[in-house]
């Protein structure tokens, strides 16, 4: 099966929703024979140096005539698109209305590819003086016809599958809910926590910059030493390495995914301040996860969406802060049940469902 694959950006351009497609295609390739093409048409491009794994175009211009011609052009090469449904990486306020055109009058071609949309992202929202609260409207037009004329939908959050299936003339009801899987790997074998190095690690991308960073910083450093860690690795961001009598503070500016992983498996903990309510589609909880390691996050005790709960899949922040935290903590049995979570969406299982929608779809 030949598919084509719908990406604002594709790699080695930093965006989490190609580099999610790219790790697909290359499991459905891989363990299902369905093999991709990649069409990136988002707002800002960035070409491929040399060759590519999987054959990569660019679309011209974003207009619906674009789409279409390319499509046209190849009609009969592709038996499905995938469509991978970020708002604002076609069209610089998150209203692409070309987008949703050009998939509409997709579905009516006659012998149209099947369509299958991954809906990472859904509409934004904001205060009433930020431009968010007035396209909002807009925003959820395009994404109410991009679903409609769509033969397959998924997402990564039930509210965001809640919000779609109660959307007026859907082909069909079903929306199938997968959270992210790891950019950085996921290791065939995990070790325990207590035979790994005593270090915790955080992505400063993400947080809010200057003082606010370095705050955030500063707090888990303090965390890493009550808990007994050794090591406190910052990745994705400028932090000031400093060593004391405790805790040496490592700052990585960037690094290739494989050595990222080299350090997940290597380290017991991790720290997350990402939304608890949206946890299911942040990437680097996807990547702690497939490393099994114990998260520590903000979020209150209890349940969270997604099947995750601060206090059995993660770690509380308030524990942490406890006068003996380490009475409080299980970080074995924490990142077990957070890797446990994790297997029903890795990306062998995502590639698996992805496989079954698009035969199905036939």
């Amino acid at each position: 099966m030949k598919i084509l694959q719908i990406t604002p950006r594709v790699p080695p351009a930093v965006c989490g929703v190609g580099d999610y497609a790219w790790l697909l295609a290359q499991a459905l390739r891989d363990e299902h024979d369905i093999h991709s093409s990649f069409l990136s048409a988002g707002t800002i491009w960035t070409k491929p140096v040399g060759g590519t794994e999987f054959p990569v175009f660019r679309l011209p211009e974003l207009t619906a005539t674009a789409l279409l011609d390319f499509i046209a052009f190849r009609t009969g090469e592709f038996e499905a698109i995938v469509l991978h449904m970020s708002p604002y990486g076609y069209q610089k306020r998150g209203v692409p209305f070309w987008l949703a055109a050009a998939w509409r009058q997709l579905s009516r071609m006659e012998a149209a590819p099947r369509l299958i949309t991954m809906f990472h992202e859904l509409y934004a929202s904001g205060p009433l003086s930020s431009s968010a609260f007035w396209l909002q409207p807009m925003q959820k037009w395009v994404l109410r016809i991009v679903a409609q004329v769509s033969d397959g939908i998924r997402t990564n959050r039930e509210s965001y599958a809640e919000w779609l299936r109660y959307l007026p003339g859907l082909k069909h009801a079903d929306v199938t809910i997968m959270p992210v899987f790891s950019n950085f790997g996921e290791p065939a074998k995990v070790l325990p926590a207590q035979s790994r190095e005593p270090r915790i690690v955080m992505f400063a991308s993400g947080m809010h910059g200057g003082a606010d960073a370095e705050k955030n910083i500063r707090m888990v450093a303090e965390l890493a030493k009550r808990l007994g860690m050794h090591e406190l690795h910052v990745i994705g961001g400028k932090a000031l390495e400093h060593t004391d009598n405790n805790l040496k503070v490592l700052s990585h500016s960037y690094m290739p995914a494989a050595d990222i992983s080299k350090l997940l498996i290597s380290a017991r903990m991790a720290f997350t301040d990402y939304h608890p309510q949206f946890m299911a589609k942040s990437g680097v909880l996807a990547g702690y996860a497939a490393h099994s390691l114990s998260v520590i996050t903000p979020a209150p005790a209890g349940e969270l969406p997604d099947g995750l709960a601060a206090g059995r899949e993660l770690v509380c922040l308030s524990d942490c802060m406890a006068h003996s935290p380490l009475d409080k903590i299980d970080i074995e049995s924490t990142g077990a049940c957070l890797h446990r979570w994790y297997e029903g969406h890795s990306l062998a299982a995502t590639a698996a469902s992805y496989a079954q929608q698009l035969h199905l779809s036939l």
